[in-house]
């Protein structure tokens, strides 16, 4: 039995449409996805918007889940969900958010590994690349409880991996954005690393749900059907990898990466985020993920525009090209108040977003 078959077969009614209200914002700081910053993340509030309109027996797939913002929204719903994702750092991030947990063992097992990592000197120097960003004080502190981070639960490893990002940034005086790294800032700060580490975990802590049961599984969407049971998905909702190939294993997560001693260049090869592939690549997905949808299924991409050679290269031209579902309704907006609408300023651009679905209970034009 796959791991997949968390619940019986339900009757769904077919969507006819997918609605998209204009936002003020497109994050939501009091939410549990800031805990890591993790590149191209989807907004949260346009997750939760959408998510709304699903219905909470349906089982919804993302198999290209990131950091599980989507995992998370749906959950909320109280929909049954999956995950798939090839980066392990993204995995362990969406556990976190989504696995259930014990608030009381969770401070108290925070406070217990503090307490030892002040105790204990670190059995390992932090590598020489990421030990460039931090103030020797603060990598000695992150490398201590780094030693005391093989009980964590997955909530906790996600709230250490997002304080880390916090201590470099702060280390080197709050110069860079929330999402990239900048060149280094001496003098570099000294930040207290257990006080960063103990904001972070308790910051996030009480939007943690944990239930229905979530099941994030660290897998390649173009072989999703060895782990997702055929024919057993109801809404697939995703945003893919970048048009662009952007680089998930890059700027915050190039630190943490190496501080772990994750071969950075194996995760990294296992991901669609090569631009000479790509296309090839996801047509592999795509009909893969048609493999274990159902036939009135909903599907819901989220893409958006790339210059290539001075050619743009409209996002939902290229994935209704290649998708297995014919013709898809096309939602299209420009990006605001977002950094892309900042770099597309300063880069004299003007990139859209497009929102794709395919309702397979209308068939397959």
């Amino acid at each position: 039995m796959h791991e997949s078959e968390v619940r019986p077969k339900r009757p769904r009614t077919p969507q006819t449409s997918i609605r998209l209200h204009p936002l003020d914002s497109v994050s939501n700081p009091n939410s549990i996805h800031g805990i890591y910053p993790y590149r191209g993340k989807m907004s949260a509030l346009d997750a939760h918007q959408v998510v709304s309109q699903f219905s909470e027996d349906w089982l919804l797939l993302d198999p290209f889940c990131g950091t599980g913002t989507v995992l998370y929204e749906a959950q909320m719903r109280g929909m049954q969900v999956i995950g798939v994702d090839n980066n392990p750092l993204a995995c362990t991030i969406a556990r976190g958010k989504t696995e259930p947990i014990d608030h009381e063992d969770t401070l108290a097992e925070l406070e217990s590994s503090i307490g030892q990592a002040r105790l204990e000197r670190p059995t390992r120097e932090m590598p020489d690349f990421p030990g460039r960003y931090f103030h020797p004080k603060t990598a000695d502190q992150i490398m201590r409880v780094l030693d005391q981070s093989h009980s964590f639960s997955n909530y906790l490893l996600s709230a250490f991996y997002g304080a880390i990002c916090v201590a470099a940034r702060a280390c080197n005086g709050y110069l860079w954005t929330s999402t990239s790294i900048g060149r280094l800032n001496p003098p570099l700060r000294p930040i207290d690393f257990y006080e960063t580490f103990s904001r972070k975990v308790r910051k996030h802590l009480k939007y943690v749900k944990g239930s229905p049961p979530a099941r994030v599984l660290e897998h390649d969407a173009r072989l999703v059907y060895e782990v997702v049971s055929e024919g057993s998905v109801d809404v697939v909702y995703t945003s893919p990898p970048y048009f662009d190939a952007l680089d998930y294993t890059g700027y915050y997560s190039r630190l943490v990466l190496e501080i772990l001693g994750m071969d950075r260049t194996e995760i990294r090869d296992g991901l669609i985020q090569r631009y000479s592939t790509y296309k090839e690549d996801m047509r592999k997905a795509l009909h893969a993920i048609d493999r274990v949808v159902t036939d009135d299924s909903l599907i819901v991409f989220v893409v958006g525009d790339r210059r290539v050679h001075g050619r743009l290269i409209r996002g939902a031209d290229f994935f209704a090209e290649i998708s297995p579902w014919g013709t898809p309704q096309i939602v299209e907006r420009e990006y605001t108040r977002s950094a892309s609408a900042l770099w597309d300023r300063i880069n004299d651009t003007s990139r859209k977003e497009q929102v794709l679905v395919w309702n397979l209970s209308r068939g397959r034009e």
